[in-house]
């Protein structure tokens, strides 16, 4: 379903997109829509859970996106995940190890895509995202 919307866009946003749609020989409106879409990911057909989650991200203030940015696996939880990988090469993993790496696995993609929403969330909101460098020397949390 399409929604119609007018917009006033200024000139830094309107002639590159305009050059955009000159070179590619595409219309205007299919070059905004394209830049939207890749700056605005999608998170249907993920499972619902995690929907709901990435969904109540959008409540949050700018600080506790900033948390959820600096979040990460812990030590421990990344170690053993590393650990069942390697194994997993081999083929050796029983199906208690299997249950587990994929447990892990899961939590580890949760946090990824929980810190990748906060990002878009925040560049949304006009705040300027740290480079990986800056990201590095921020006090990760466990």
């Amino acid at each position: 379903m399409s929604q119609v919307v007018t917009l006033n866009l200024p000139e830094t946003i309107f002639l590159p997109a305009q050059r955009m749609a000159r070179a590619t020989r595409r219309p205007l409106a299919d070059v905004l829509v394209s830049a939207l879409r890749a700056s605005l990911p999608s998170i249907d057909g993920l499972p619902h859970g995690l929907t709901s989650d990435l969904i109540a991200l959008e409540q949050l203030d700018d600080n506790a996106l900033w948390q959820v940015m600096l979040s990460r696996v812990s030590t421990a939880q990344q170690r053993r995940l590393n650990s069942l990988l390697r194994k997993n090469k081999t083929a050796r993993l029983t199906p208690t190890e299997r249950a587990r790496l994929e447990q892990l696995q899961s939590e580890a993609d949760r946090i990824m895509l929980r810190k990748a929403r906060a990002a878009v969330l925040l560049r949304f909101r006009g705040r300027r995202l740290p480079t990986l460098a800056e990201l590095r020397k921020l006090k990760p949390l466990e």
